[in-house]
């Protein structure tokens, strides 16, 4: 429960935070965000989970309010508090910047760390033999699997320079610390690998990185995340974070976990891959077998590599549409099925026999001196085929799995892809559509408490497509709206005049192009968002010869590239437009006079592209519900709001925002969208 003292923590931090932070400004919805987490994760509310959804709008100061409600319950329950973001710019900021400030003002003191995937570190051990010239490496470059070459002179330089700075502290181990990192090839050989790694039993356990990085975590009262870390780390048995029941969480841009949860339960495999798999691990075998001394090894290469090949073949008469074949939510073909049985029951006795291969070396080397470079390298080579060989049977078990009418099915598709040698490597795939079941048995359920936060939860004024993605409910959890602090009344949101429907794409650029001409301020801040690349890349052909000021379109230069010069040009008190597409529809923060009108092509409905996608259109029809008025308008109502939250960054912005697509006012659905709106002074030309 949330008694005096904590009480009194909360009071005290945020009493502190007025005096420490020179920005600080007094909000009663950053009071009440800051009051309803306290008391949700205390058990204040019987009935309910310690779970609570907080939509905070830009301006609430939500970062500072989560802290100062969440740490001294964590603290006081002896739990993690788990702060995880959906990318890097926001882990960075709340790293170097607000879990500094912090420090400032809780009352409680606490240590914080950062948390990274295991395979942004360097295994040092790998690094320093295949750098070590006393070692007899050419040869095991030589017959190694890791390498499909001796390594280049190049990448022996670079080994050699890591090895050196990491022996003298000027490298701390880390990928993302490297000025200039290694290709992704040469990193994959040298990073920590959960299937390489020794961990205790290693001669550089006390000097590795990553388990350094990880006793800093344990030490940790606060461990800053993203949400991939968060969920693969879960998902794989917690090798990096505690125990979920050991830990409250904050996701922040929450409205991205879902997305996220859906690529974790998305696996695949190639043709191609199975046979070169297959084969490393027959080598990898017969070296065992050469070194131990037996007699003769087992070959499983030919008998799987035939059962590829036919596979393959059939594969190649299937139907494609660009590239992709999706099978039917009732699952894969039966002919299709059978040549994937034959070759799952090969490769497992495969996995089998390789298994029993690595016992025996591991057993050999107990009983026998082996070189330890030797040594550690070929069980590096036994632990990516293991991983390797895992990773295929994990495929063709997911994608031989038989369709259970009571549950949502599994989007299983091939995707072909061309050769150097004009034949096809076959991408085999098999994803969940709803992943809510299983982070409500992962997450949900045993946490000590969450919360998930964003400025944009709701579609269409409600939070039921979030609680939908996500396995949760109104009945058991929290959830909180708060208004924003800005005075939305005073933009325009125009509904332009429109003759053709963004349906019929060619009028609709026509038009658009003009009314852009027109309407277009040369001498102020415009961002223009578009829902299709061709159509911005025909309007800034249509459109540049006649503007007088900078045109800055995605796609000629990077996003950090288009910003800064954005803001160079308004600087010098010069127009520009920023022509975007999704990505400038979020996490762009241009204040003030660096933007005074936000323009909308058209209302961005997701259209099924993707194969999971497709699937889930497929299974909501054979339910007889409606993918559009479940998926489709609502997530058309978060993209817009999202998108219209580019103008209105703080209390002294201004300007408007215009959207060019007729629907608004001829569709049943306009005024859903426009209600979702947040209180614009909506203007119907």
């Amino acid at each position: 429960m949330l008694n005096a003292a904590l009480k009194n923590q909360i009071r005290s931090s945020f009493e502190a935070a007025k005096k420490e932070l020179s920005d600080f400004n007094n909000r009663s919805s950053q009071n009440v965000m800051i009051a309803e987490i306290a008391k949700t994760l205390s058990g204040e509310y019987s009935g309910f989970n310690p779970i609570i959804c907080v939509e905070a709008p830009t301006g609430t100061g939500k970062t500072l309010a989560y802290l100062i409600a969440t740490l001294p319950i964590a603290l006081k329950n002896k739990k993690k508090l788990i702060i995880a973001s959906a990318n890097v710019a926001l882990q960075e900021q709340i790293l170097y910047k607000d879990i500094i400030e912090a420090k400032k003002y809780l009352v409680v003191d606490f240590k914080y760390a950062l948390a990274k995937g295991r395979s942004r570190y360097v295994c040092i051990r790998n690094l320093i033999n295949l750098t070590d010239e006393t070692s007899s490496t050419q040869s095991m470059f030589e017959d190694s699997l890791l390498w499909d070459s001796p390594p280049s002179q190049s990448q022996l330089d670079k080994m050699h320079e890591m090895s050196d700075d990491y022996s003298t502290a000027r490298w701390n181990g880390e990928i993302d610390s490297l000025e200039s990192p290694p290709e992704g090839a040469l990193w994959q050989k040298i990073s920590c690998n959960r299937f390489t790694c020794n961990a205790k039993n290693c001669e550089f356990y006390n000097d590795c990185a990553f388990f350094k990085a990880r006793k800093k975590i344990s030490q940790a009262d606060v461990i800053i995340a993203n949400h991939d870390l968060v969920l693969a780390d879960i998902f794989s048995g917690n090798s990096i974070l505690p125990a979920v029941e050991d830990c409250f969480f904050i996701f922040d841009e929450a409205h991205h976990f879902s997305p996220k949860a859906l690529s974790h339960f998305s696996i695949g495999t190639s043709t191609e891959f199975i046979k070169t798999s297959i084969h490393q691990a027959q080598s990898t075998v017969d070296q065992i077998v050469k070194i131990t001394q037996q007699e003769k090894s087992k070959n499983f290469d030919n008998n799987t590599g035939n059962a590829i090949n036919n596979l393959t073949e059939t594969f190649l008469d299937m139907d494609y549409q660009d590239d992709i074949h999706l099978f039917s939510i009732i699952g894969v073909s039966s002919d299709i099925l059978n040549l994937v049985n034959i070759a799952l029951r090969l490769i497992n006795t495969a996995f089998d026999d390789f298994c029993d291969q690595k016992d025996a070396w591991q057993s050999y080397i107990k009983r026998h001196t082996i070189e330890q470079n030797i040594v550690d390298n070929l069980n590096n080579i036994i632990g990516l085929n293991e991983q390797n060989l895992f990773s295929i049977i994990q495929v063709l078990s997911a994608f031989t799995q038989k369709y259970n009418s009571e549950k949502p099915p599994v989007s299983q598709w091939i995707e072909r892809s061309n050769l150097s040698n004009k034949k096809f490597n076959f991408h085999i795939n098999s994803a969940k559509i709803d992943v809510s079941e299983y982070l409500n048995k992962l997450i949900w359920l045993n946490a000590a408490g969450i919360v998930l936060t964003s400025a944009t939860l709701t579609s269409l004024n409600s939070f039921d497509r979030f609680n939908q993605q996500l396995g949760l409910s109104n009945k058991e959890n929290k959830y909180l709206r708060l208004p924003s602090p800005f005075n939305y009344k005073s933009v325009d949101f125009i509904v332009a005049k429109m003759k053709s429907s963004p349906k019929d794409a060619y009028e609709h650029t026509q038009e658009l192009a003009s009314e852009l001409k027109k309407r277009i301020d040369q001498e102020a801040a415009t961002l223009v968002l578009f829902a299709s690349n061709n159509q911005m890349q025909m309007i800034a052909d249509l459109l540049e010869p006649s503007l007088n000021c900078k045109l800055l379109v995605q796609g000629e230069y990077s996003k950090k590239h288009i910003l800064e010069k954005h803001i160079e040009t308004r600087e010098k008190g010069k127009g520009s437009v920023i022509f975007g597409l999704d990505s400038f529809a979020e996490g762009i923060d241009l204040k003030g006079d660096n933007l005074n009108h936000v323009m909308i092509a058209k209302l961005r409905f997701s259209v099924p592209t993707s194969p999971i996608e497709k699937t889930t259109q497929s299974y909501l029809e054979s339910l007889y519900r409606n993918p559009f008025m479940e998926i489709a308008l609502p997530d058309a109502s978060l993209r817009l709001v999202q998108a219209c939250g580019r103008l209105i960054r703080s209390e002294t912005d201004t300007g408007k925002i215009s959207i060019f697509d007729n629907r608004l006012k001829t569709k049943f659905y306009g005024k859903q969208l426009l209600d979702a709106l947040p209180g614009y002074n909506i203007v119907i030309e």
